[in-house]
């Protein structure tokens, strides 16, 4: 039996209708075949655009199969649509520990999902230091209409000095 390793990249707007990632895995177990390793990687940024695609759902399987049955698995990805793109490689030694490609997309997942929560807490941080508006305006209005007062007052005193 050979190693194999199948990388495939789907739509990420048909990835959730799409089996395919299933439908491989039972065809090399229906094949006779084992799987060493598999890993929906999830949703990553394309180096560039592939059918107006910009992001694409990354599947990862790794294998042991009879050549003469690889065929009725390279037919899966003939024809599929929802795939961008698919690459099957000969592999001389099982791999089963965590690809690069899946602890990689892990950790930026993680990576944003920290900022993005700094971020919030640093908004909720900056409301709660905030005074609040309600407060501060009747201060403010009563001051004004405290000046106005006086200066009513002044204006009463000067036309009265004016008058006597």
């Amino acid at each position: 039996m050979n190693q194999y390793e199948i990388v495939f990249i789907l739509n990420p707007q048909q990835s959730a209708e799409s089996n395919l990632f299933n439908k491989c895995q039972e065809q090399i177990k229906s094949s006779k075949g084992v799987v060493h390793r598999s890993e929906d990687i999830g949703s990553r940024d394309l180096a560039y655009s592939i059918n107006d695609c910009n992001k694409g759902h990354y599947f990862l399987i790794n294998f042991e199969l009879e050549a003469n049955e690889l065929a009725n698995i390279e037919t899966l990805f003939k024809f599929n649509e929802a795939i961008l793109r698919s690459s099957l490689v000969k592999k001389k030694t099982i791999e089963t520990e965590p690809s690069a490609l899946l602890t990689q997309t892990k950790e930026k997942q993680a990576e944003s999902k920290r900022y993005s929560e700094s971020r919030i807490t640093a908004k909720s941080e900056i409301r709660l230091t905030e005074k609040p508006e309600t407060k501060e305006a009747p201060k403010k209005d009563k001051e004004i209409e405290v000046s106005k007062k006086k200066s009513e007052e002044k204006i009463e005193l000067a036309e009265k000095s004016e008058e006597g």
